[in-house]
């Protein structure tokens, strides 16, 4: 525990006003209802950039389908992959399928109880373990993400880019400072809550049980911090796939390898990021070429048509049918209906929304069985 004299000299107050806020506004929220560390480490790991009201319906589910460390080494990672699908940033997935299997290999199947051990585990890092031995484990380890971040900031006036280096070990110190002993996990917990419900962007600061202590208030200008740099520019993309298509209707659908980094596992329809000048129906070609067929020939233009954003892109995916002159023999291909594959494969979102479109354009085709 830090000298009295390491403190702010609000800190004590802080303390007592957020736990007695949190007593009586903390959400009812399924994993807090455990104290299993497994279970813990799960919603963490959903929490993770995905908000709190689609995590709840993909925890019920993934802890009645794989309730154990034991039970989750033991599944195909297809089937971790599907049960994921729709709440993105998929290597959180692969790396729980990957943890649970070190688990099972170095600890009995026991999930471990140390810090040290937890953050030794595949896409673990200080918050997550911070957060699982505190909350599930009784230990004294702060935590630090988003809410946490915005509230330290906020209340304590801490400046700088929360992201720069010295600002993250000042933001950490300060978080281990005001952990009361015995009860970090309470509190770590009431100051996510805090940044979740009140100190948001904007925050609420009329309904802020620390509102009397806090800096950023005292100021009049409460949003200017934290004091992130600016957000970088987007770019701007265009992605084609192509739907080779064959005469009872099933497509050609490839999974990507488990080193191919965003998506790595999933399965799409064959794709290609479009160059500068090139039209939409050779690219089109390229992927259906990329994918093992030969003397392609686009049809019919798009036929379906995504938005969507990957970190500092946002990106144009298409849809456009290639007649392929040769049957692909590639070891990664399936052929699936696009309904068959919604049901039965783990499909990137923006690749799970083109078939969606696919099947309904289908369904909406008075005789022919297949779309082109």
């Amino acid at each position: 525990m830090p000298a009295a004299d390491d403190l702010p000299a609000n800190a004590q107050d802080f303390r007592q006003n957020l736990l007695h806020w949190y007593e009586k506004n903390k959400r009812d929220l399924p994993w807090r209802r455990t104290s299993d560390p497994y279970a813990v480490w799960i919603s963490e790991t959903m929490l993770q950039q995905t908000q709190v009201a689609t995590v709840i319906p993909y925890f019920a589910r993934w802890m009645e389908r794989f309730p154990t460390v034991a039970v989750l080494a033991d599944a195909p990672l297809d089937d971790i992959l599907q049960a994921w699908q729709g709440l993105g940033y998929y290597s959180r997935a692969r790396n729980l399928h990957r943890a649970a299997k070190q688990i099972a290999e170095t600890q009995n199947g026991v999930f471990p109880d140390s810090f040290t051990d937890v953050l030794a585990l595949p896409g673990v890092g200080r918050y997550t373990a911070g957060a699982v031995c505190s909350i599930a484990g009784g230990r004294d380890t702060p935590i630090v993400d988003a809410n946490v971040v915005r509230v330290l900031c906020r209340v304590f006036g801490v400046l700088g880019d929360p992201k720069a280096t010295d600002t993250q070990a000042a933001l950490w110190k300060l978080a281990t400072d005001l952990l009361p002993p015995g009860n970090a996990g309470t509190f770590n917990q009431a100051m996510m809550e805090l940044g979740a419900l009140v100190c948001g962007s904007p925050p609420k600061c009329e309904r802020c049980p620390v509102q009397s202590g806090c800096y950023a208030f005292a100021t009049g200008a409460p949003s200017a911090l934290p004091q992130f740099a600016p957000k970088p520019v987007f770019t701007v993309e265009t992605h084609v796939s192509a739907v080779v298509e064959a005469e009872d209707g099933r497509v050609c659908l490839r999974q990507r390898p488990l080193d191919a980094g965003l998506w790595a596992g999933l399965w799409e329809l064959p794709r290609v990021v479009a160059v500068a000048d090139e039209s939409i129906e050779a690219a089109a070609v390229r992927a259906a070429t990329e994918a093992g067929f030969a003397g392609g020939t686009p049809r019919n233009g798009a036929v379906a048509r995504v938005r969507h954003g990957v970190t500092t892109r946002k990106i144009t995916l298409l849809a456009v049918p290639v007649v392929a002159a040769s049957d692909t023999t590639s070891p990664e291909a399936v052929w699936l209906t696009p309904a068959n594959a919604l049901e039965t494969l783990a499909l990137p979102s923006p690749q799970r929304r083109l078939l969606e479109q696919i099947l309904t354009a289908r369904q909406s085709a008075a005789t022919q069985p297949t779309l082109f």
